[in-house]
């Protein structure tokens, strides 16, 4: 029994290895597009807003203003004792 190769097997084995390399390359990119997707998640849990990042910037300034306007009290008083 003599095994023939015709150019219809040839084209099939080129075929199939094609679609085999295909497959395993779809397979990597639907895994790296599902960390990608896992990694924005992450990002989107992790994020601050701007209107977040506002209200806390909005809190140290009120309270920098606050110890600012001590520190000018204090400033003329001091300023007064010296005039004395």
């Amino acid at each position: 029994m003599e095994l023939q190769i015709s150019g219809a097997m040839i084209f099939n084995f080129v075929v199939s290895i094609a679609v085999f390399f295909g497959g395993v390359w779809f397979k990597r990119l639907d895994a790296d597009f599902k960390e990608l997707k896992a990694e924005i998640n992450k990002i989107k849990e992790s994020y601050q807003t701007k209107e977040m990042a506002n209200h806390v910037n909005s809190g140290f300034s009120s309270q920098l203003d606050r110890i600012f306007d001590k520190l000018d009290s204090i400033e003329g008083k001091l300023d007064k004792k010296v005039d004395k």
